[in-house]
């Protein structure tokens, strides 16, 4: 393992990096950070010092954490990517988990960083991001357990049901199925119902 995490900070804050980089640090994660605001400072640092993880803002002057998305996404589909954003819009959630992010955390709940960031290092086993781009692309049997799957969100709660009605964590869900359709629906909690698949 690496002696220090490298993130990427996809965000035109200055005061939202200093919170973001007291929270991980209060949290004894070692990491280095790299802030970034631009589409090409992107382009640029995944060519000449691959991040680790990227933590992303939602909404830039310049750019946008959606576009970021998809650039990384293009190049490395399993790179960790967590978007920090100060709007909790439920459909802009949903929508971010559709287009592959690994999670997402509110900027007012900004405690939540440091567990979103132990979570991702829990999912690749600490093993740094360029030795897991390099593993076979082509899955093993055992990858995935059923290679479609039907996820239930609750855009309300943010929990998530698998097509058998177990609850689930949504970015183990997506690592464990080739392809994911993500049904949206208001959970019986929440106030409906939902229909058994």
């Amino acid at each position: 393992m690496k002696s220090a995490l490298h993130i990427l900070l996809i965000e035109d804050s200055p005061l939202d990096t200093c919170l973001i980089e007291r929270e991980l640090g209060n949290a004894s994660i070692s990491f280095r950070l790299t802030r970034i605001e631009s589409e090409q400072q992107l382009r640029r640092e995944l060519i000449i010092d691959r991040p680790d993880l990227i933590l992303s803002d939602h909404n830039l002057p310049s750019f946008d954490g959606l576009t970021a998305l998809k650039i990384v996404r293009e190049k490395f589909p399993r790179m960790p990517f967590i978007f920090v954003s100060g709007s909790n819009d439920q459909e802009m959630i949903l929508d971010m988990f559709e287009r592959g992010a690994t999670d997402y955390v509110f900027k007012r709940d900004l405690d939540d960083l440091s567990k979103a960031v132990y979570r991702v290092l829990d999912a690749v086993q600490a093993i740094p991001t360029h030795e897991i781009e390099l593993a076979p692309e082509s899955p093993s049997k055992s990858d995935f357990a059923v290679t479609t799957g039907h996820l239930i969100f609750c855009p309300k709660c943010l929990h998530a049901w698998d097509e058998n009605g177990r609850a689930t964590v949504i970015d183990k869900y997506l690592r464990s199925h080739a392809e994911t359709f993500v049904i949206r629906q208001i959970c019986m909690e929440c106030g409906h119902l939902i229909p058994s698949t």
